[in-house]
């Protein structure tokens, strides 16, 4: 929320500096340099809003599909016989990868 403001308000502040630009000189070469700096930064922030928004998407696709693959081996494992013996196999490498906290 506070990053599309951010971005708006230094792009809105660096075409007002263009826009009012002053007869060449020291002062206008630094109103050029401010409003451009202002207009760089503006495109830096829309860049990490688009970035971060591509990057949301592209984990929640890879979720969604690890969840897909994950949840086909479940179905296709529970119908195989397994022995009791494997079984508590399972249970303890799974007690001691995930240990519980004491209550």
């Amino acid at each position: 929320m506070l990053l599309p403001i951010g971005c708006a308000a230094s792009f809105g502040l660096g075409v007002a500096l263009l826009d009012r630009l002053v007869a060449p000189g020291w002062l206008g070469w630094l109103q050029l340099g401010a409003g451009a700096s202002c207009c760089l930064i503006a495109g830096w922030i829309a860049s990490a809003i688009w970035s971060r928004s591509y990057w949301n998407r592209s984990m929640a696709r890879q979720v969604a599909t690890w969840r897909r693959i994950t949840d086909a081996l479940f179905a296709w494992v529970e119908e195989l016989p397994v022995s009791t013996e494997a079984l508590n196999q399972l249970k303890v490498s799974l007690e001691e990868a995930v240990p519980t906290e004491p209550a």
